[in-house]
């Protein structure tokens, strides 16, 4: 053994080690650690939080590796609600993170075992990248590492706890800035390219916000009097922009084409109403910008809960050195902060990052970061005036606070509960102003000494992290033993007929056992769900239509098993073993997924109904708009108005009906689903599977019209045997293959003529 090369390569390690990146890894993986320890210890390895940690991000990371496993990213996933594009439904969610695909190296259903652990490398590598960006702005890195703590162990990163795939952003987004910073100091396009090309995959909606932020912060920090340098200069970050874009087009092109198709979709609501919001918005976001968070499922003040991203609050400083720093610079910073901080309390700047749709501020991270900066450079060169300043008006600005939430409490102005956890509350603006104290003592030393700052806001961090995941595992509805008990049912279910649906809206069973069902709970189920959710005058940003609520819409929709925690009343499939005790696989009468109809009733009619009958109606016919209304339906079918309907016929009825006149063998898989069909006669067959552009029906390899019915699709099969399939490839990807095959060409050609162009001029 070469001992000597041994040696070199120990040293070199221990050299890497040493770097102040590397140290602000390794201390925010400590903290990281320590925080989620106790609770990983106590479930066993098994890892819950609360609310949409354990209904979306446990189950949508399963759902996803599950879907890829099937049809890569092209295909449908039967999992997301009735059925949604993979590409559509898990972009948002986890389709780009490095640490999904991580992930991947592991059984899906080994994720609730392995995710505080990846947790903890998210909070390792925000410590690092950010430490990386802050390094270049202070002249001794110990101070960057300080930075790197407080930017990773923020409010902003502990409110989002149960957004496990915001934490991806928070990661990557300082990656973003560094880049932007290289290519103005050393002229390195490729790596402004490829930093722009890595944020828009990992999260396009919060790469929109990230180049809004990155406009505002070229403006103020690279903004000068020569204009035509200045478009010449912006002119080119463009190009670069447009060119990491392109690069992420297959992932980019596709998303884009969902999200203008979708209801949900912010809008511009108007200047003038835009300029302000309500007093109860402005004490919320005062309160977070002064205060350490309250999770979002237990609030001590103003609102007692909120499923919003309000968290700032940076460990032990808060603000103090914040306002030190804007008091003495008059610099680019300074600019950006305070313009920063007015955004947030205006509705006209503050949802521009994410184009007017609800922006929670949920660009905050951002505005962090650049506070951040200001602390640690207030800690390397300390002004002890301007520090007792930011102290005093701080804890002042809190003291006012205080006062005006107890009067607002007292009045009950807007008939509000201002302080609804007084003992939490209080707690907290003690531990601020012992923070700011404690800042302020260390700001105002001749000589600072930063392990001792680094210790103090380590504690504080650790403080505030562990006690806001134990107020989120106290608000768990569920709790650990009874989500884990349908997480072992998940492991073992399977469905006994692949024509019908799982009866269930939790996306952990459905998404685990890798059924369809009827989840609930996405903010990216496919546009069409909403249009068939519109005929019972139901909309929600995430919440799917509860499908057992309306009478026959269960039915319609195929939804023949549901599971039982006791021995009930009924048809037992399957029997599944859990820690809890046993848990049934019951069936129930329902139509199969697809099923001939013999009539129509336009929307307009149906939604004249009862809202309690339109379930009915549409078992009976199905319906159709007055637009896609054809000769050939209207010679081939009869026309049934809201009078036709016989709301008398019961439900049962019409579920035999319907199964007498069902597909043969039907099959699905991520790539679409096949059936047969034998009809004495042309028929139209309903199929309970969301319309979608993506979608080419085929009888016997014969392309053949979709008809959109509320949501839902429909085709007409000529009578005798024929084989009918669905295919489905999402809707711009093609586009956006060829466009990133084409970007990644250009930007491997300008990089090596660039690079060789540099060599040929060394030599």
């Amino acid at each position: 053994m070469d001992w000597s090369h041994t040696d070199l390569m120990m040293d070199r390690i221990k050299l890497f080690i040493k770097k102040d990146y590397m140290k602000s890894f390794f201390i925010c993986f400590v903290i990281a650690f320590l925080s989620f320890l106790p609770f990983v210890i106590k479930g066993e390895g098994f890892f819950v939080l609360t609310n949409d940690f354990n209904d979306q991000q446990i189950p949508f990371t399963i759902g996803l590796h599950n879907a890829l496993l099937d049809s890569g990213i092209s295909g449908f996933s039967w999992d997301i609600d009735l059925g949604t594009s993979t590409m559509d439904g898990f972009s948002f969610y986890e389709l780009g993170s490095p640490f999904f695909w991580l992930s991947m190296l592991f059984p899906a259903n080994a994720f609730p075992y392995i995710v505080a652990w990846l947790f903890m490398l998210k909070f390792s590598f925000a410590g690092l990248i950010s430490c990386l960006y802050l390094r270049g702005f202070v002249k001794d890195s110990k101070w960057a590492i300080i930075g790197s703590v407080l930017y990773a162990f923020s409010g902003f990163s502990l409110v989002n706890l149960v957004f496990y795939h915001f934490h991806d952003a928070i990661c990557f987004f300082p990656l973003l800035l560094i880049g932007l910073e290289r290519l103005k100091e050393k002229k390195d396009y490729p790596f402004f390219i490829f930093t722009v090309f890595l944020n828009c995959i990992i999260n396009y909606f919060f790469f929109v916000g990230e180049v809004v932020f990155l406009v505002i912060y070229y403006l103020c920090r690279f903004g000068r009097k020569d204009i035509k340098g200045m478009i010449i200069d912006a002119v080119k970050c463009i190009c670069c922009g447009v060119l990491g874009v392109g690069m992420a087009a297959f992932v980019f092109i596709p998303n884009i084409i969902f999200i203008s198709g979708n209801p949900r979709t912010g809008q511009f609501a108007g200047i003038l109403s835009m300029l302000k919001t309500s007093l109860t918005e402005y004490m919320y976001i005062l309160k977070t910008l002064l205060l350490p968070v309250d999770p979002m499922t237990s609030i001590s003040a103003v609102y007692t809960t909120r499923f919003s991203s309000h968290g700032f609050y940076l460990p032990m400083v808060g603000l103090v050195l914040v306002i030190a720093y804007v008091i003495r610079k008059r610099d680019w910073l300074s600019k950006l902060i305070v313009y920063l901080a007015v955004a947030s309390f205006i509705p006209l700047l503050s949802d521009l990052f994410y184009m007017y749709s609800a922006a929670q501020m949920r660009w905050w991270y951002m505005f962090t970061l650049m506070a951040v900066l200001a602390s640690v450079k207030m800690l390397e060169e300390p002004d002890a005036k301007a520090a007792k300043l930011g102290t005093g008006i701080y804890v002042g600005v809190i003291a006012v606070f205080v006062i005006v939430l107890n009067v607002l409490n007292h009045l009950q102005v807007n008939g509000n509960d201002w302080i609804s956890n007084p003992k939490r509350f209080y707690t907290y603006v003690a531990l601020t102003v012992i923070g700011a104290l404690v800042t302020c003592v260390i700001a105002t030393r001749k000589e600072i000494r930063w392990k001792n700052v680094l210790v103090n806001v380590g504690i504080f961090s650790l403080g505030l992290m562990f006690t806001t995941m134990f107020i989120y595992k106290t608000c768990d509805w569920m709790g650990l033993q009874g989500y884990k008990q349908r997480y072992q049912v998940a492991t073992q279910l399977e469905l006994p007929n692949n024509q019908y649906r799982l009866n269930d809206t939790m996306n952990l069973i459905s998404m685990t056992a890798h059924v369809a069902g009827f989840t609930n709970q996405s903010s990216t189920d496919t546009n069409s769900i909403r249009d068939f959710e519109a005929l019972f005058d139901y909309y929600a940003e995430v919440v799917g239509m509860p499908k057992n609520d309306v009478p026959g819409v269960a039915e319609l929709l195929a939804g023949r098993y549901y599971l039982a925690f006791n021995e009930a009343n009924g048809s037992v499939v399957a029997e599944y073993t859990t820690d809890l005790g046993p848990v049934y696989l019951m069936e129930r009468e329902a139509c199969p997924i697809g099923f001939a109809v013999d009539s129509y009733i336009t929307k307009d009619d149906l939604m004249s109904m009862d809202v309690n009958s339109r379930g009915i109606a549409l078992l009976d016919s199905a319906v159709l708009d007055e637009d896609s209304l054809t000769d050939e339906i209207k010679a081939d079918l009869p026309r049934n108005a809201a009078d036709d309907i016989d709301l008398d016929k019961s439900v049962s009825a019409y579920v035999m009906e319907h199964t007498y006149g069902s597909v043969l063998g039907f099959n699905k898989d991520g790539h679409g689903m096949s059936c047969v069909t034998g009809y004495d006669k042309g028929t139209y067959v309903y199929f309970s599977v969301p319309y979608d552009t993506g979608w080419t029906a085929y009888v016997d390899d014969s392309e053949t019209d979709i008809i959109e019915s509320g949501g839902m699709m429909m085709i007409k099969v000529p009578a005798g045997g024929h084989n009918i399939r669905f295919d489905y490839y999402t809707p711009g990807l093609k586009v956006g293959l060829a466009v990133t095959g084409i970007c990644i060409l250009i930007f491997l050609v300008f990089t090596f003529y660039r690079q060789n162009g540099k060599i040929t001029k060394i030599k």
